[in-house]
């Protein structure tokens, strides 16, 4: 492993981890953190967007998927500012609906489940098999009862919290 990669690698898997255990025991949090974590990857995202582009199509020399290769170093490479962004609305998407409840969070947590699966793919360039743990963290979500709107909660606890 590049030991550029060994620090985030861990890292991604180690809260991977994490989180799928918190989604069997805790709920909230897991979802907590998984909203946080697709928000912070639309803000990073967004900022390399603008600032150097290019680096992501660093990531079709780390997949062993032909297809991906292509994908990443022909219309990907091609246009990656415009690819990135839509990644990081989506990634953004996910993020803020992981928290609500109802239709929204759902449709946001296949949305993140899906996509997690398409990045796979991309080996140490998605600190696989960090995506695929998170995938399950959300697949064990999508089958929970949850009737809250976190965001509600926050509203809730900070309301009684000034009084």
């Amino acid at each position: 492993m590049d030991y550029e990669f060994s620090l985030p690698f861990t890292v991604s898997n180690v809260l991977a981890v994490a989180t799928a255990i918190l989604a069997m025991r805790w709920p909230t949090s897991a979802r907590v953190m998984l909203g946080a974590t697709f928000i912070g990857a639309s803000v990073v995202n967004s900022y390399f967007a603008f600032t150097d582009p290019q680096i992501y199509i660093g990531f079709g020399e780390l997949t062993a998927s032909r297809l991906y290769q292509s994908i990443i170093l022909g219309p990907f490479s091609a246009h990656a500012q415009r690819y990135i962004l839509l990644i990081a609305v989506c990634q953004l998407f996910i993020g803020v609906f992981t928290c609500y409840t109802g239709k929204m969070m759902k449709a946001a947590m296949i949305g993140a489940i899906t996509f997690l699966i398409a990045i796979a793919p991309l080996g140490l360039g998605s600190a696989f098999p960090s995506t695929l743990i998170m995938a399950s963290a959300y697949a064990i979500l999508l089958f929970k009862k949850i009737d809250f709107n976190i965001y509600e909660l926050v509203r809730h606890k900070v309301r009684y919290s000034r009084q």
